[in-house]
């Protein structure tokens, strides 16, 4: 058996250790690789809140008129218990929820509910305005 030997040393890996070589960053053990990352805390709480701007924006065809929703707690959330709507939120997230989201995002569901829904009734006020207007306007001319 014969051996060869380079004509050169090989040449340098990044991150070897040698002078002049930069070093590689690596990703820590675990690491999420795929380019998506986990929601922020705060992220988590804004989709919360998002979720329940939308129903209370469908809401409103249901909800009473005299039932502005102010200082209600929370109730289901997407008919889901806390722990339920927290697990949602965190879909695709290694592990458990943040500590503290099966609290906290009821909450800001709750919040974001009565949003949609005081939007939702004062565009509906906008448009019976304007239909009353329209109504008068129309008896006038005629």
């Amino acid at each position: 058996m014969v051996w060869v030997y380079p004509a050169a040393p090989p040449a340098a890996l990044l991150g070897d250790g040698r002078p002049g070589i930069p070093p590689v960053r690596r990703p820590r053990k675990g690491a999420d690789v795929t380019g998506r990352s986990a929601p922020s805390y705060g992220q988590l709480l804004a989709q919360a809140q998002e979720l329940g701007r939308v129903d209370g924006r469908f809401a409103a065809a249901f909800e009473p008129a005299g039932n502005p929703l102010t200082g209600v707690a929370p109730g289901p959330c997407l008919g889901r218990s806390p722990a339920e709507f927290a697990r949602l939120l965190w879909a695709g997230g290694s592990g458990e929820p943040p500590a503290g989201l099966e609290q906290n995002a009821p909450n800001w569901y709750a919040t974001g509910f009565a949003e949609g829904l005081a939007e939702r009734r004062a565009e509906q006020l906008r448009a019976e305005q304007l239909r009353a207007e329209l109504t008068h306007f129309r008896w006038v001319l005629s």
